[in-house]
């Protein structure tokens, strides 16, 4: 495993995962695309807040299961937990320092959220 760092934009929320990075998910809900996230599960001992607690705002819909974490000052979404597995972190791993070094060995999994409760039963992150 390997340790990554990465933040929001305007670097008040700063986190750090340690995971093998080789799968990433892009959801084609309608949060995941508007927000253009490429999601990545790491158990809650592999993901560390660094900075920025106070700066972060969560936004929640529908079954209020799904915590979109957003920073309040730039309004990038670093992280959330998920849905379908709230207790873990899926990072944005486009938040992550060195997301172009490490972007070409990632294989991109398409999962179809706009058909959520169809595609889950199905899908193996």
């Amino acid at each position: 495993m390997k340790t990554y760092q990465g933040g929001c934009h305007c670097g008040q929320v700063r986190f750090e995962i340690e995971t093998d990075l080789t799968k990433a998910t892009e959801c084609n809900c309608s949060i995941c695309t508007r927000k253009g996230a490429l999601h990545h599960r790491v158990s809650p001992d592999q993901f560390k807040l660094i900075s920025g607690q106070e700066s972060l705002t969560l936004y929640q819909s529908g079954s209020k299961l799904a915590k979109h974490w957003f920073c309040s000052v730039c309004g990038i979404h670093p992280f959330s937990n998920p849905r379908a597995a709230p207790e873990v972190y899926s990072v944005n791993i486009r938040c992550l320092d060195d997301y172009w070094v490490v972007a070409p060995n990632i294989e991109v999994r398409l999962f179809d959220g706009s058909n959520w409760e169809d595609a889950i039963e199905t899908f193996r992150f």
